[in-house]
């Protein structure tokens, strides 16, 4: 082959490949075009095209293209993803960057059929707001989420659910992330600029629900705001002062508004002064620790809010300026104490004496008011229908064997217990009723702990056993769920912290009586009903010893605060308080009081579950 062909055959071949490579540019370029033509159109801040559906309520028209075409959402959610995190320029995909959120993400946010997802986009969104690392592209999609949700807040025209969302997403833009992995790392900085929004939609909105929404972000503003280091900006007093005032004028209304139901009033009190708890949990405020107190000695406020108090007073800094007695708080919650369990009790009286007369009267049995339970009584049947009787499954009763509850050290094989011991009798095969007991003792449980960290923060305090017994003396731990450790570092809370010198041991003399309570309550599954309330009883009147001051007589007024949150007492029977007898149950020996086999110390302290 001559030199000439071979360069007319290299240059063809050249050709070929340009032409190749123009074409396939071609065809990119193609696909851009195509995929802008497919983007929403709202470059720059052009105003989203409001319409109004047929219940009446305004919405922004989300982009027909992108709700036809849900492959193309991924599309553009990926090219988001890549400009926040550096992958792809800002400025070259700006209009789609803003018009994706603009004329699709933030409007489907309004519409019936864009709420169900409305959390999960809120919280996509937050998260990738948080691990963005191009922080141009962060700064202006913040700015544009504020715009964008004001605009829903505080149009009254919007739904409730889309004004609720829009608030929230609002109480949760930061002006600086959180950065735990790689350094530098930093601590999360609330938005400021969302901040006036936040306290203009708590004083004057319309709804509660907006109210609620931007309560709960104003918490959170105060609660970074314990965070913040000294380079960081504070948050202006002027509205530390406003929210503050707005907080304790919702705490201390005791009347909830024409249009909010009574229980959510409540709730909203106890998410107030949560709040609160949040903006002293390391600067003490004496006005917000008044507003404690008094609320607390208020027994006409619901059982609930006085122990959300409790907890407050042993999360939040009690130090001065803070003006408070410790040993006159401390009973004062020691009574508090009393009044729950004994609000408690007497309710599961009334609800046990209403099931039984409802199923004494289905069996034809009542014969009028008498006492109740397992025992029997003038009006009552000694079984429940279908109970077991006392020959079990082989005896003339007809019933099933009951299988002891635990065994008994010491005993021998023909006792009829395990092994080659003994056991005592189950409660839950003796009384059809007896899972009612774990909900009881839960419940006390739980306000029983609001009432310990209120008296010591996050300290235990085990009473020491008397010299005669050889006990050692008094142990000074913080114990946690799953065991014991040392006391978290920093400053010590709750009473026994504020109390100096003597007082300390007033402090802890309150303490161990509720301790006790919680013992009891803990180790309340293994008793039958009676005798675990005849074991509370016993305890709540060695409290009422201490703190000074005993519950009105049972059916006084105000002898049974009620509890907003609680169940109702069942038809069939009277409320008032029934009169307590031990049970007499079933065959089989029972648990002598205050001594179980095998019992394991009772963990009465356990820290509760990380915030936020």
């Amino acid at each position: 082959m001559s030199l000439n062909s071979e360069w007319k055959s290299a240059s063809a071949k050249m050709q070929t490949s340009l032409t190749t490579k123009i074409a396939i540019a071609a065809v990119l370029c193609l696909i851009v075009r195509a995929l802008s033509a497919q983007a929403p159109a709202a470059p720059g801040d052009a105003p989203v095209r409001e319409e109004v559906d047929a219940n009446g309520f305004k919405y922004q028209a989300p982009s027909d293209t992108l709700r036809k075409k849900p492959s193309e959402v991924n599309t553009f959610r990926a090219m988001v993803r890549n400009v926040l995190s550096g992958q792809a320029s800002l400025p070259d995909n700006r209009r789609n960057f803003r018009g994706f959120f603009q004329s699709y993400l933030f409007p489907m946010m309004t519409i019936e059929e864009g709420l169900k997802n409305a959390a999960k986009e809120r919280q996509d969104l937050l998260r990738d707001l948080q691990t963005s690392k191009n922080q141009e592209a962060r700064k202006e999609l913040i700015d544009m989420t504020l715009k964008a949700m004001t605009t829903i807040v505080q149009d009254k025209a919007y739904r409730t659910a889309a004004r609720y969302n829009a608030m929230l997403l609002i109480g949760q833009l930061n002006d600086q992330e959180l950065n735990n992995v790689t350094p530098p790392f930093t601590l999360p900085e609330p938005m400021r600029a969302a901040l006036p929004v936040l306290i203009q939609q708590f004083e004057a909105s319309d709804t509660d629900e907006v109210k609620i929404a931007a309560m709960l972000g104003l918490s959170r503003h105060l609660e970074l705001e314990n965070l913040k280091t000294p380079q960081s900006a504070p948050m202006p007093a002027a509205q530390r002062t406003a929210i503050v005032k707005q907080l304790i004028a919702l705490v201390e209304t005791k009347d909830a508004p024409p249009t909010r139901d009574t229980e959510v009033h409540c709730w909203m009190r106890r998410r107030a002064i949560e709040a609160l708890t949040m903006a002293c949990l390391t600067k003490p405020d004496a006005e917000i620790a008044a507003t404690m107190e008094r609320s607390l000695k208020d027994e006409t406020n619901p059982m609930n809010v006085r122990l959300a108090v409790a907890t407050a007073l042993g999360r939040m800094s009690l130090q001065a300026p803070v003006k408070m007695d410790a040993v006159a708080t401390a009973k004062d919650l020691g009574h508090l104490a009393l009044a729950a369990c004994e609000a408690e009790l007497t309710r599961a009286e009334a609800q046990r004496k209403a099931d039984y007369e409802h199923y004494a009267r289905l069996m034809g049995t009542y014969s009028g008011e008498g006492d109740y339970g397992l025992s029997g009584g003038p009006g009552m049947s000694s079984r429940m229908p279908g109970m077991p009787g006392p020959g079990g499954l082989s005896g003339e009763g007809g019933g099933v064997a009951r299988a002891p509850l635990r065994p008994s050290p010491g005993a021998s094989l023909d006792g009829g217990g395990y092994g080659n011991e003994s056991g005592y009798t189950n409660p839950a095969e003796a009384d059809p009723k007896h899972y009612q007991m774990e909900f009881l003792r839960r419940r006390i449980r739980q306000q029983l702990f609001a009432v310990q960290i209120g008296l010591a923060g996050s300290d235990d305090f085990v009473e020491p056993k008397s010299k005669a017994g050889g006990g050692n003396p008094a142990t000074n731990s913080a114990t946690s769920a799953g065991g014991s450790g040392a006391a978290p570092a920093g400053e010590k809370k709750g009473m026994h912290a504020l109390a100096k010198g003597e007082d300390q041991e007033k402090v802890k003399q309150v303490y161990y009586r509720v301790r006790k309570l919680a013992e009891v309550a803990e180790q309340g599954g293994e008793s039958e009903f009676h005798q675990f309330l005849k074991d509370m009883r016993k305890e709540l009147r060695n409290l009422e010893l201490v703190v000074g001051k005993r519950l009105p007589p049972a059916g006084a007024a105000g002898a049974n605060p009620s509890l907003d949150d609680a169940p109702a007492t069942g038809a069939g029977g009277k409320s008032g308080p029934a009169k307590a007898q031990p049970g007499k149950a079933a065959p089989g020996k029972a648990a002598p009081p205050g001594k179980a086999a095998f019992r394991s110390p009772p963990q009465v302290f356990g820290q509760p579950r990380p915030g936020r």
